[in-house]
């Protein structure tokens, strides 16, 4: 069996961690079960363009990118730099910044629907304070949503427990689900709720991508309907396209939500929308400590800066493409039905096995495997692309994916795939979940 990569530093801080820190980690997603236990490394101690260093040592080529909010690279020039000037100024204050104002400036030229924005800290944040938004704009209560809008109370009201207890089952009522796809299903909620539907919140691109008829029929029901119409782009937002999807679909929302790609990894998020909607939340009780924190608005005037003077875009769907392309070929090459859903800047991979257990194992092979060869990829999670990823990079990791292919192909064929597995080293720290 092939040698093992070298991940001491990494469990022993996940270790301390989960005596430590409830569930180990901040972040759901970025707990190490989630990866494959014993072969993946869990701490990151650095990263400089598209590549991440552990805590062991070892280089990587990274598509996790934090989840999302990498789309320039990582320590990008321009970000940092602005970064370290505000810093010297100060990072907060107790009167107003004009960094607000001109990154306020920089997103209404730039976004669709942006006439007016507010900014906040996180998805779940934003997403909430649009929902309230809409809600008192429109007097209305019920919202009709599809897909994931965050943690709060809001939304988790659609979760059953474990992962939705603590929360008020009253505001369950409040907030029905569609699939996204399906817009007779969306028209038979606003029928069923005729005149009591705030707003529809919808993320247009996700693992997969809307058709545009679809997403134009969402428009024109909601406009038929009198009901707001949001786009949730914490992922989509600065990725797709400068103005996200709303200008890669040419529709445009009444609100929309944004974060992760906003500032390149810097923490903020926005709520942003038309004028005569958006002006009711000075009303409101929308108020956080840190959504005037400069440096991350800083960083967002750099990032915006560079999407309007620079190819990202243009970079990132190439290199997407490349990379999306290339897994194909490979998984035709072994064998092995192994591709790429979605869109090129935030494709999805996906293995098909009928087994669900072997489907598991396999993603756990493989995730162990390009590790081992130098590339991060997240089992079922999106493949996010930079600025900073070019073709020698595409390159190499397909030849590390090609490499841990023909042995998942082996493993396959050998009938038990888990004797391939290195997970043996953490996993008395996995059983306390």
């Amino acid at each position: 069996m092939a040698d093992k990569l070298t991940l001491t530093n990494s469990n022993r801080y996940w270790d301390e961690a989960v005596e430590l820190i409830a569930g180990g980690s901040q972040t759901n997603s970025k707990r190490p079960q989630g990866y494959a236990p014993g072969a993946f490394p869990i701490y990151v101690e650095r990263g400089k363009g598209c590549r991440v260093w552990d805590v062991d040592g070892n280089e990587y080529i990274d598509y996790i990118l934090a989840l999302g909010p990498i789309t320039l690279g990582y320590c990008y020039d321009a970000v940092d730099d602005a970064v370290r000037e505000q810093l010297d100024k100060g990072i907060i204050f107790g009167l107003l910044h004009p960094v607000e104002v001109e990154a306020a400036r920089l997103i209404c030229e730039t976004v669709p629907c942006a006439d007016m924005v507010r900014f906040l800290k996180g998805g779940s944040e934003v997403t909430s304070a649009a929902a309230r938004i809409a809600r008192a704009y429109t007097g209305r209560e019920i919202i009709l949503n599809s897909g994931y809008r965050g943690w709060g109370d809001t939304w988790s009201a659609q979760i059953e427990p474990p992962s939705g207890a603590g929360i008020p089952e009253c505001l369950r009522a409040m907030v029905k689900t569609f699939p996204r796809d399906d817009n007779d299903a969306l028209r038979a909620l606003l029928e069923r709720y005729k005149g009591k539907v705030a707003a529809v919140f919808v993320d247009v691109a996700s693992a997969t991508a809307a058709p545009k008829e679809v997403v134009q029929g969402m428009r024109d029901l909601c406009d038929e309907h009198g009901v707001l119409l949001c786009f949730d782009e914490i992922v989509t937002g600065f990725r797709l396209a400068p103005g996200g999807a709303q200008e890669y679909y040419g529709v445009t929302p009444d609100l929309a939500c944004f974060a992760k790609g906003i500032a390149n990894g810097m923490p903020l998020a926005c709520v942003c929308g038309k004028r005569e909607v958006m002006q009711i939340a000075k009303d409101l009780l929308i108020s956080v400590t840190y959504g005037g924190e400069c440096l991350s608005l800083a960083a967002v005037v750099a990032c915006l800066n560079e999407y309007k003077d620079k190819p990202v875009h243009e970079a990132i769907w190439e290199q997407g493409r490349r990379l999306m392309d290339g897994i194909k070929a490979l998984g035709e090459k072994h064998g092995v039905p192994f591709w790429c859903n979605g869109l090129a800047p935030q494709s999805q991979p996906a293995f098909n096995y009928e087994d669900a257990a072997l489907n598991a194992d396999v993603w756990s092979l493989f995730l162990q495997e390009t590790a081992r060869r130098g590339v991060l990829v997240r089992r079922g999670g999106l493949l996010f692309v930079t600025y900073m990823h070019k073709s020698e990079d595409v390159d190499e990791t397909l030849a590390a994916m090609d490499e841990a292919l023909a042995i998942v192909a082996e493993a396959v064929a050998s009938g038990d795939v888990k004797q391939f597995l290195h997970t043996a080293d953490i996993e008395e720290s996995f059983r306390r979940f």
